[in-house]
Parts: C-alpha cells; structure tokens; sequence
C-alpha cells in the first residue's frame, strides 16, 4: 500500500512540473535575445516548479493521511465485530418457591458452552446445561452463565408460595375469662384452658404441640411457605379470639391449630380433624368449603406418613370451636393422638415419629396446594 502512494504522488509530481515546464519553455523561445527576460523566466520556472513539486507532496500526504484514516476505521470495525459477548434472552428476576424457571443466554463471537449456577443452593437449584431453575424456599440468589471468561448474571428473589399460621394448642400460662363463640355470638366460652396430659410421659399437651409446631415451621419453610406462629413459647396466655387474629392479620392462606386428644378410656385411639363446615353461621358460606378440603388434604398426608389410625371417619364438622369460627381463611384442627392411650403417647414424644407427623402435616399443606 506504501509503494502504490508513492508511485501515485511520483505521477502526479513528474504531470505538474512537466506540464508548467512546457509552458515555460515556449515562453523562453519568445524572449531569447532578452537576457534579462531570460532570467525573469527562469526565476519563474524554479518558483513554478517548486510550488508545483510542492503541491504534489501536499496531494501525497492527503491521500496518505485518507488512506491511514480508512485503514484504522476498518480494523476498528473488524475489532469490534469480533468481540465475543454475552447476553440473556430469557431471565426473571422474582420467583415462587415451589414453581421452575428457565433461563437462557445467548453467546456471540465464541463458540464455548454456555453453563449456569447459582449463589445458594439452599435457595434454588439450577441445571448446569438447560439453564432451568428452581425455587425451593424464600431469599435472593444470583444467577450466572458463562462462557469461557464471559459472564452475566441477574439476581432473583423467591417469594413464599403460600402464608401458613401454626397454633400450638394451649400454652403454659392460661387466658383468663370468656369471651362470644363466633363473631355476634351471644354464646360465650372459655379465652382457653390448660389441655390434657400425657397419662404415660406426663407431658402437658402445650408443650407437646410448641414442639411439633416449631418443627413443622422448619419444614414449612424449607417447602418455600411462609410460616407464622400464634405462640413461640409456654409463657404467653392467649385467647381463642386472639389466635385467629394472629391468622387473620398475617392473611395467612391456610390455618391450623395443633392438638393432641384425651378421654377417660386408655383404650380409644387415632387421629382426627375438626373444622367448621358449611352449615356453620360465622363463616361457613365463605370457608365452609375450604376447611373440609383442607381438613382432608392434612388428614391424607399424617396418615399416609405415620401410619396412624383414624378415630370415626377422621374428619368432624364443628361450630363449636371459637379458634375456627374467628378465622377468615381456610382452617381445621387436628388431633394427632390420644394421650390417654400408652402407646400414642409415648409415641408422640418421640423424635422419630414427631418428624413422620410433621412430615405428614407438611404434605398435607402440599396437597391442598396443589404442589404434591
């Protein structure tokens, strides 16, 4: 490319001064017995030659400098269309615990595999290859693909699937006096009372329940619920009335308050469910309904995980129960043993059925769902 400007400048330069060369040479032939005029002509001549040289070089370097300009922006260009990227195509940034996603980058200008990860797998999981994710509890957690030494990364916030209210039945310390049945209910009943003990372990039944409520909120929240507790520990005295508050104000989707059962023969057994049905006249239009769906749905999981049995059918409609009639979402109580009976009751204290109850109450919140 040199060597063609310099032959194109060496052209031009020879075209100019041969042509103000010509143009002198006629005019010295006209004043040759001049001697001044000669010499005024030569004088011309060197300074039109000059100029003229001058101008070639000038032409030259315009078209060197063009040249130069143009060849710079070609490789820039070339530069820049080679630079491999890396970019999302489809990616979201919120989640449900519970659901999948699939993420998918896209690659330009490399041919590396492109593979994906997450922050915390306790979070959510991520296949490496196709990029689909799921959502398995409540946090953030950031999302990467690469591509050899390209990254790019969204950060996704799961959300609870659902809001659960947990009711550990009773409590250490009693709410004192009565208070109305059901919302405009003229029918007052105890705030609450100490529930049974176990006849075998001896065991109150409130500290029973604080346990298994506190190990199936740690189930619950690994499942992606949100969970929320009337109660945290046995020194609090709270009302029926005030528990389904605890529900009520939480817009908790489902409610269940958590109980073990008693009666004077040792030899009566099984778990059982009770809930308001749809004949009841606080909220029976509205979650009638509701709660027997639920009621049946945590019944199936604690039987099938437990291996429990079921007293009667298992499920009891109630308009009794001032902890049901309260409540403005689904709700249901279960009974999940008696303790009155030997062997329910040294079985409910132990660790390992305690996690086969939680466990089942834990399907059971899935199969109402919808997620099992």
């Amino acid at each position: 490319m040199n060597e063609f400007k310099r032959a194109i400048a060496f052209l031009l330069c020879v075209t100019v001064v041969v042509g103000f060369s010509g143009g002198l040479s006629a005019a010295g032939e006209t004043a040759s017995d001049d001697s001044s005029a000669n010499a005024s002509a030569n004088a011309s001549a060197e300074a039109i030659t000059t100029e003229a040289t001058t101008t070639a070089v000038d032409i030259a370097t315009s078209i060197d400098a063009t040249t130069e300009a143009s060849s710079d922006a070609t490789t820039e260009a070339a530069t820049t269309e080679a630079k491999p990227t890396i970019k999302w195509k489809n990616k979201t940034e919120s989640i449900k615990a519970g659901k999948s996603y699939t993420f998918k980058a896209v690659v330009t200008g490399s041919d590396d595999d492109i593979k994906y990860s997450v922050s915390n797998t306790n979070v959510a999981t991520i296949n490496e290859t196709s990029g689909k994710l799921k959502a398995k509890k409540v946090g953030k957690v950031t999302v990467t693909a690469k591509a050899g030494k390209l990254t790019v990364t969204v950060e996704v916030t799961v959300k609870a699937k659902k809001i659960i209210c947990l009711d550990p039945g009773h409590s250490g310390s009693v709410a004192k006096g009565t208070e109305p049945i059901g919302p405009g209910s003229k029918t007052m009943k105890a705030k609450d009372n100490s529930g049974t003990c176990g006849n075998y372990t001896h065991v109150p039944e409130y500290k029973l329940t604080l346990t298994v409520a506190k190990k199936l909120r740690t189930t619950l929240i690994s499942r992606g619920y949100k969970v929320v507790m009337t109660r945290n520990d046995n020194k609090k005295s709270i009302s029926c009335i005030k528990r389904a508050k605890v529900a009520n104000n939480a817009k908790a989707n489902a409610y269940l308050r958590i109980h073990a059962d008693s009666i004077g023969s040792s030899a009566v057994r099984g778990m059982s469910m009770h809930y308001a049905s749809t004949s009841n006249p606080y909220i029976g239009k509205k979650y009638g309904a509701a709660n027997k769906k639920l009621s049946a749905a945590i019944k199936k999981g604690f039987v099938k995980a437990t291996g429990s049995k079921v007293r009667g059918g298992g499920l009891n409609a109630r308009n009794d129960l001032t902890g049901n009639n309260w409540a403005y979402c689904p709700t249901t109580l279960i009974e999940m043993g008696f303790m009155s009976n030997p062997t329910e009751d040294k079985l409910m204290q132990t660790a390992a059925y305690q996690k086969k109850m939680v466990k089942g109450m834990a399907d059971g919140f899935d199969i109402y769902f919808g997620y099992k």
